[in-house]
């Protein structure tokens, strides 16, 4: 059974730059939003201390999240300055370049791939019960 294609990554903010990498994360999400059409969910999450990171990004595919490589790569580029990256899981098959992708990005971090997806569904506006 074919799935969505899922990234999660954790990255540790750099001490006393959440308040300045914040406007950069609401342009990065509008940008993603507008360069990205088959884009299914972009969200990033911040601890309480804003300390860390979180970003999901749900693709209909590895295809998908090629483009966003292509279409955000320099936008991600620009959040190093404010980001660490501290580790990579992904839920779907790659293709041949996300995997040469998988490879670089994941060097020196921990790194999870479940390529298998044995069931499931994406409900992406909410239901009311009948």
């Amino acid at each position: 059974m074919s799935g969505p294609f899922v990234v999660k990554t954790v990255s540790k903010i750099h001490p006393g730059k959440a308040e300045s990498y914040r406007p950069m994360v609401a342009e990065f999400c509008k940008l993603a939003e507008e360069r990205e059409p088959r884009l299914l969910a972009f969200h990033i999450y911040v601890s309480e201390d804003q300390s860390s990171e979180v970003v999901l990004q749900i693709h209909p595919d590895a295809e998908s999240m090629q483009h966003h490589l292509e279409a955000m790569g320099d936008k991600v580029r620009e959040t190093f300055a404010y980001t660490d990256f501290e580790s990579l899981e992904i839920y779907g098959q790659p293709n041949d370049e996300l995997r040469a992708w998988i490879e670089r990005v994941s060097e020196g971090v921990p790194f999870t791939l479940h390529e298998t997806h044995w069931g499931g569904f994406t409900r992406l506006v909410e239901t009311t019960a009948e």
